[in-house]
């Protein structure tokens, strides 16, 4: 019930300042004092959180951590740079099909294991065990609260986002980025790694030029292979598939809505010989000039008859910190194309057919 110590505070402040002030001067004092208490209880909150992980402390760790969220876009997050750095690589398509298929299953595993309260709690203590033979005396011990690794820590986009910046030291370019969001109370929501943490584990540095990163670039919050292709070239596209709105909608946390979103709507015709109960594929986003900009996996639940069009509404989890849906949120609608690579089939009677990889 955190969402009661701003109130009780502002009653408590309200009553004081009443007592001893004027009406006009005690609502003002109270106003004032409540502003700096909601500018102040986040970083208590932060901090907090910060002397739970250098304590280990899990139960304190559970209740500042909103774990649903927190693991939903670290799953995302690491599946995109996971496959865009073994793209980058310049590997066979039969490698890079492998990754796409065995990495989010990985990630899945780990984060399912480690995301946790005492996850969290046992990987701090392994960190203080290996560090404790380096630690001189009179130093901190590295596994502590280091405040000089805080580049920025302020509120982000409103009054409902904190946003904590640290300096990155091993990689010394981008830094970690931790959000905590306000929903009933200051919890931590969303990790944000920095894109090196895997590149340096690459031996090959691909060229902007290089074909094999251009055409396997995973850039999108669901794990997908940008740009399949069919099967056999023999087999035509049953759709005719065109973008028919682009927008964005913010966040709205008084509606407990905290993410933002790109959304799109399509027209989807069937121009096929049969009725279409399900489908599923790849849709890309690219400029007029076919550079992609978007890529993302597309499942479609509703039945399509021959000849029909439906009408179908999407929307991206927009990430602020994902070059690809920054380029997607600023592109005009009128320099946009999409083209959609379907994979699955499944007709009316029930039949499956497989069009693509």
């Amino acid at each position: 019930m955190d969402w009661l110590i701003p109130i009780i505070f502002f009653a408590i402040v309200a009553l004081i300042a009443f007592a001893h002030f004027g009406r006009k001067t005690a609502i003002s004092l109270s106003l004032f004092s409540f502003v700096l208490f909601w500018i102040a209880w986040p970083y208590h909150v932060a901090y907090n959180l910060a002397v739970a992980m250098r304590d280990g402390n899990a139960d304190a760790i559970e209740s500042r951590v909103d774990w649903e969220h927190l693991r939903q876009s670290l799953r995302a997050d690491l599946n995109a740079m996971v496959l865009q750095n073994a793209s980058r690589t310049g590997s066979s398509p039969t490698a890079s099909g492998l990754v796409a298929a065995l990495a989010p299953a990985i990630i899945n595993q780990m984060i399912d294991g480690y995301i946790t309260p005492q996850g969290m709690a046992n990987l701090v203590g392994q960190g203080k065990q290996s560090s404790a033979g380096d630690t001189t005396p009179g130093d901190k011990n590295r596994s502590g609260f280091d405040l000089s690794r805080v580049q920025y820590a302020f509120f982000d986009g409103g009054p409902f986002t904190f946003k904590v910046q640290l300096r990155n030291e091993k990689l010394n370019e981008e830094p970690f980025v931790i959000l905590f969001r306000w929903d009933g109370s200051w919890r931590l929501n969303r990790l944000v790694l920095p894109k090196g943490v895997f590149a340096n584990t690459l031996d090959k540095k691909p060229s902007s030029s290089s074909p094999v990163a251009a055409s396997s670039r995973i850039a999108g919050s669901t794990p997908a292979m940008a740009n399949s292709a069919p099967a056999s070239s023999s087999i035509p596209s049953p759709f005719k598939v065109s973008l028919t709105r682009k927008g964005f909608k913010n966040s709205d946390p008084t509606n407990s809505d905290f993410e933002d979103d790109v959304t799109f709507s399509l027209a989807i015709e069937n121009v096929g010989q049969r009725d279409l109960r399900a489908f599923d594929g790849t849709l890309t986003f690219t400029d007029l000039l076919d550079n992609e900009i978007h890529s993302s996996f597309l499942a479609i639940n509703e039945p399509v008859r021959v000849g029909a069009t439906l009408v179908w509404n999407g929307k991206l989890k927009y990430n602020q910190f994902i070059d690809s849906h920054q380029r997607l949120r600023s592109a005009s609608f009128d320099n946009l194309k999409i083209r959609f690579v379907p994979r699955k089939l499944l007709f009316a009677d029930g039949s499956t057919e497989q069009l693509s990889r």
